[in-house]
């Protein structure tokens, strides 16, 4: 690629980025695609349209070669026969089979030079192998920003020589849009008009090649593709790791491919489907795809095919080539029901393939890739056999097959191509030719915008992780802690010497009991209190019913490692920091954290606590929470135990004080055995912090604190979930248990709520929330986003919530909170609502004011949020007009404006009909 071209590209990712994300939101069917130069038209192939019913939506691949020409030249001469007079249709596989009994020697197809040259035929090379194969376990850089208008972006660069000439190697990365391509360096430059600076942080590099200062080469770089804000070096070490994962997220190493049997004059779906005998070619070209398999106990790539209880069939045919497992979808071997006229079992299988290999047993019958409805299918591979071949020489002739491919419009062309070869002989080439069509055909359909949107999802959110990992360690400086499989230590405690392996000894340490044990420890129950009331060291005493107080215990080390305003609570320690409140809109876009149950199957009602000291990126770690929990635990006494080793004296340094100490303080050990009284203080040792300093005595001494912010059982799940890491959400208590992480700054308990009433949320319920929400929302912010989100979810069921009998329960400023929101429901079922609580609040909650002037007093409050010109005038004479809750005079002139504006018709005998009811009015009465 010439150097002005790649910096055209680069100039343009920006605009490319943002077309494709656009195309990709919308249709197929309002895009317009252009055909590749191997699209086959009637225009100029004679051949066309190559066994195929031409459909919209498609495009044929021509299979024009030198060699078909040539042959049928030269027969056509040997039989005296005029060329032009020959149908291309008749050049069958059983003519060339009579050809080649002449010894005229046969000119080799590219196709075939390639097969005697390499063995195999090349794979399409999708981009996400560029960073392994030019980037990956080499030197270079990587580096990062998140644009106002693309998003993450990453960009790789590597210093290469080729040719004398020094080369920039770029790869850009964006949500939906990739660039790669070298560089020379000179060209970086010469647009800028900068000088060559040589890198001097290099000093080992004795060949005397210059190296260029990659700040200003980058700069550069990000100034010609327009990004802002600026690139950043990306200093974690494992990004590279990160970025190698998230190409291979989209590498498949498992395909399934549908595959058809069609006979002479079969021409629908139901037709094709409906064979279920297979023919002696059929059975060969099988053998050629792969080995037939029982699918009972089969312990390989399924492919979406039941192995345990054959009710997807017996038999399949699936080959491992390449590294890539395929499993066909063989329409004769899946289940076959007779009164089933649709073949809705096999149809589910072989229509949520994307590539379908059709096997035409037919001399004249052409097939129509619009017979099969699906979404899925983009390509079809069509190879013809013909039974006339067969007839004529049924002996020690070599199966011959026409391949032939249909496309749909919106994927491009894949090698190989047919213009090379398009008729094979039984063997090994044209196996490895047509599983290499296959897989490529596979590859090439990625691209189509079905499935591109399907990837840019997942890819948006692994480069968003690996941004706002890079962004937090810029800032910070603080690495994430990845998750080590099969071992709930900490990153960086070694294991006891065994001499057994890992893989063999992890076997017996049976985490989901140590879970299990863990979590019985520290619940707050009666059974447990006495148990194990030596394990606690401070209670609280909470109020509940009748101004009782209800006694919690709880571990203080614990309770002040999890919260920072326990710290502060518990040892008066002042930490002058702390999470800040995140926004709502934030929370909900982050995914709801990893749950925690190791045995029973997971459950958005259990929540994990990731480590607290490493950056929150917006999605939570995906480790068991109780061996994290364990682990943090375990910190604790390594800290201390690595930090003395490593100085090697008996003082604390400035970064050991920012660790939790171990109850052993092996620090001033010397000092200790001089003091032997020190054990007996009343004061507790200071066992969980190597400042002692910013600890008050008269905090560590008090072991009982009163709690009046929440109430007993929001307070009992708070300490459950602060001892152990999980605990049980549901929509009844997380107004109080949102409110409870807001308070005591506990920013993964507050999203897990926020995921949890997101999901779960439903009208029977709202009621209930909102009554418990009525004691926080003038408190906490926390509380006023979930009323936000509850009246977004009333505004479309305002009805049912009217229907509801809790909506009686609710507060005064409750009902006009839901009614000042403009739920989408009639005004009229709006004023019935207030109209309804109102009575309902004047019979059960009397005061000593007259009912009837505090009803309505209740109705004019109420009533500020009714627009009474879009209440129908037959309803208001109806309903609004004997309920007393509105002033006569207000009726009046609302039905006044109403005949005046002409929506409604026949006013004036509503007008007659309010006269009546006025002189009628009875007294209102309780």
């Amino acid at each position: 690629m010439e150097c002005s071209d790649f910096m055209q590209l680069l100039r343009s990712f920006k605009p490319h980025s943002l077309g494709n994300a656009v195309a990709r939101r919308k249709s197929s069917n309002t895009l317009i695609f252009l055909l590749p130069s191997q699209a086959c038209s009637d225009e100029f192939c004679q051949e066309y349209p190559h066994n195929f019913i031409p459909a919209p939506g498609y495009w044929i691949e021509c299979s024009r070669q030198q060699i078909t020409t040539d042959l049928s030249n030269e027969r056509s001469v040997r039989d005296g026969i005029d060329p032009d007079e020959i149908e291309d249709n008749q050049f069958s596989l059983s003519e060339e089979r009579e050809f080649e009994t002449n010894d005229v020697p046969k000119k080799k197809t590219a196709i075939e030079e390639q097969w005697e040259k390499y063995q195999c035929f090349e794979l399409t090379s999708v981009e996400q192998e560029t960073y392994e194969k030019y980037f990956y376990a080499s030197e270079h850089w990587n580096y990062f920003t998140n644009d106002e208008d693309l998003g993450p972006v990453i960009l790789s660069i590597k210093q290469e020589t080729l040719n004398g000439r020094d080369q920039f190697r770029i790869l850009v990365r964006a949500i939906s849009y990739t660039v790669h391509g070298l560089i020379p360096a000179s060209c970086v430059f010469a647009d800028r008009g900068g000088s060559v600076v040589i890198d001097d942080d290099d000093d080992d590099d004795d060949d005397g090649d210059c190296m260029y200062n990659r700040e200003e080469v980058v700069r550069s770089l990000g100034k010609e593709v327009n990004i802002n804000p600026p690139l950043t070096l990306g200093q974690l070490p494992d990004t590279p790791e990160e970025l190698l994962k998230l190409d291979q997220a989209f590498i498949k190493s498992e395909v399934k491919v549908g595959v058809i049997y069609v006979r002479e004059e079969q021409c629908t779906e139901e037709e094709i489907l409906d064979n279920n005998e297979n023919s002696p070619l059929f059975e060969e070209f099988l053998q050629i795809l792969g080995d037939k398999v029982r699918l009972k106990g089969f312990d390989k790539y399924k492919g979406g095919l039941d192995t345990v209880h054959n009710l997807t069939g017996i038999y399949s045919v699936y080959t491992n080539w390449r590294g890539i497992e395929i499993m066909f979808h063989v329409s004769t071997l899946l289940p076959y029901e007779k009164h089933d006229t649709q073949k809705l079992q096999r149809k589910r299988h072989i229509g949520n393939d994307i590539v379908c290999v059709v096997f035409l047993e037919a001399d004249k019958t052409r097939f129509n890739p619009a017979c099969i409805k699906s979404h899925f299918l983009h390509t079809f591979i069509l190879v013809r056999v013909s039974p006339a071949a067969q007839t004529k020489s049924p002996q020690k002739e070599v199966t011959k097959y026409e391949v032939s491919v249909v496309t749909r419009d919106e994927v491009g062309a894949y090698k190989p191509y047919l213009w090379e070869q398009s008729v094979f002989e039984k063997g090994p080439m044209f196996r490895e030719w047509i599983l290499t069509k296959i897989v490529n055909g596979e590859r090439a359909s990625y691209s189509a915008p079905k499935f591109a949107r399907m990837q840019e999802r997942t890819r948006s959110q692994m480069m968003e992780d690996i941004v706002t990992n890079l962004i937090n360690h810029a800032e910070t400086g603080q690495i994430p802690k990845p998750y080590r499989r099969g071992s709930w230590r900490p990153i960086g405690h070694m294991r006891p010497f065994s001499p057994l392996l890992d893989s063999v000894r992890d076997k017996f340490e049976d985490y989901d009991q140590l879970a299990k044990d863990f979590t019985k420890v520290f619940l707050n129950n009666t059974e447990n209190v006495s148990l194990n009331a030596n394990l606690f060291d401070v209670s609280f005493l909470v109020p509940g019913q009748q101004k009782q107080k209800v006694r919690f215990i709880g571990v203080r080390a614990i309770l002040a490692v999890r919260s920072r305003v326990f710290q502060e609570m518990l040892y008066g320690i002042q930490a002058g920091f702390g999470s800040p409140q995140v926004p709502v809109a934030e929370l909900l876009a982050r995914p709801a954290p990893t749950l925690l149950s190791p045995q029973k199957p997971k459950s958005s009602n259990f929540l994990q606590v990731p480590d607290m000291e490493s950056p929150r990126p917006k999605s939570v770690p995906s480790s068991p929470m109780v061996k994290r929990a364990i682990s943090r635990l375990g910190t604790i006494t390594a800290g201390w135990g690595r930090s003395i080793r490593k100085h090697g004296s008996n003082t604390l340094q400035s970064e050991d004080r920012k660790r939790w100490a171990s109850s052993q303080d092996c620090s001033n050990k010397d000092a200790k055995d001089k003091d032997k009284a020190a054990e007996y203080l009343a004061v507790p040792r200071l066992s969980v912090y190597a400042d002692a300093q910013k600890v008050d005595r008269a905090k560590l001494a008090q072991t009982e604190f009163d709690v009046i912010e929440f109430d007993p059982e929001t307070f009992r799940i708070l300490l459950d979930y602060l001892h152990t890491g999980s605990c049980p959400l549901t929509c009844s208590n997380i107004p109080g248990l949102i409110c409870a992480a807001e308070h005591y700054d506990l920013p993964e308990l507050l999203q897990a709520c926020f995921h949890h009433a997101k999901q779960y949320l439903r009208i029977e319920i709202v009621c209930v929330m909102l009554c418990a929400l009525e004691n926080y929302y003038w408190r906490y912010t926390s509380a006023n986003d979930l009323i936000d989100m509850i009246l977004a979810f009333v505004k479309t069921r305002a009805y049912q919530l009217f229907q509801n009998p809790d909506f009686l329960t609710l507060s005064e400023s409750m009902v006009q909170t839901i009614m000042s929101s403009r739920p989408e429901v009639a005004e009229i079922k709006k004023f019935e609502a207030m109209l309804k609580w109102a009575n309902h609040r004047i019979k059960t909650k009397p005061t000593k004011l007259d009912p009837k002037l505090e009803f309505k007093c209740i109705m004019e409050r109420l009533c500020n949020d009714i627009n009474l010109y879009r209440i129908p005038p037959q309803e208001l004479v109806r309903i609004v007009l004997p309920s007393k809750a509105i002033d006569n005079e207000l009726i009046l002139k609302t039905l006044m404006v109403q005949a005046k504006s002409g929506i409604y018709r026949n006013v004036d005998s509503y007008l007659e009909a309010y006269q009546e009811n006025i002189q009628n009015q009875e007294s209102f009465d309780y």
